[in-house]
């Protein structure tokens, strides 16, 4: 993964994802009570921002500056602490209610989803939401490299061991087709 490139297609397309949230996250997180968030790989923050709006405590990563920049600039961006950082390496520093993921696709996934889960508060839960790798054959739209697409299996042999609310396959309806994506709740056993 390259940061310039990212840089690249951020100055190129300034909200390239669009303004609101990702609804899947939405009807994920609506009903959930605020407390302490991080959104990794957050790209141009339409998600931290609109925990934020909802009294989360967030703070934001990604490591493309130029995404930040724009996060920055969003209304409501005051309320989020954002931070241009590798998504592979960082850490809250606390314990957190919530760590937010969506559309991250490394071939280290795995790894942060584990390392997310050790960061979690008592009660706390892990959010990932991204393009399967199914969507290569079933979808579309996302990343042609299935190196970089979670493999249910290596997610769920990472996840051994996690209380699992949801772990599934959810179509999205794009402009150009249904892309494919994984959902995935878990949380610690309290």
């Amino acid at each position: 993964m390259d940061a310039k490139h990212w840089d690249l297609k951020y100055a190129a397309m300034p909200a390239m994802w669009g303004e609101a949230a990702n609804a899947t996250v939405v009807t994920e997180l609506t009903d959930r009570t605020p407390g302490v968030a991080v959104d990794i790989a957050c790209g141009d923050g339409r998600n931290a921002v609109w925990l934020a709006e909802r009294g989360w405590d967030v703070a934001a990563v990604d490591f493309s500056p130029v995404a930040i920049g724009q996060a920055r600039a969003r209304s409501g961006a005051d309320a989020v602490a954002w931070e241009v950082g590798d998504a592979l390496v960082w850490s809250p520093g606390r314990p957190v209610d919530l760590v937010l993921i969506t559309y991250l696709h490394v071939p280290g996934l795995a790894a942060v989803l584990s390392r997310a889960m050790g960061w979690l508060a008592p009660g706390g839960e892990v959010l990932y939401l991204g393009h399967a790798l199914e969507n290569l054959e079933h979808g579309t739209g996302g990343p042609s490299d299935p190196d970089v697409l979670p493999d249910v299996g290596q997610l769920a042999t990472a996840l051994s061991g996690a209380r699992i609310r949801r772990f599934e396959h959810v179509d999205r309806t794009t402009d150009s087709g249904t892309a494919v994506d994984l959902l995935v709740a878990v949380s610690g056993w309290v």
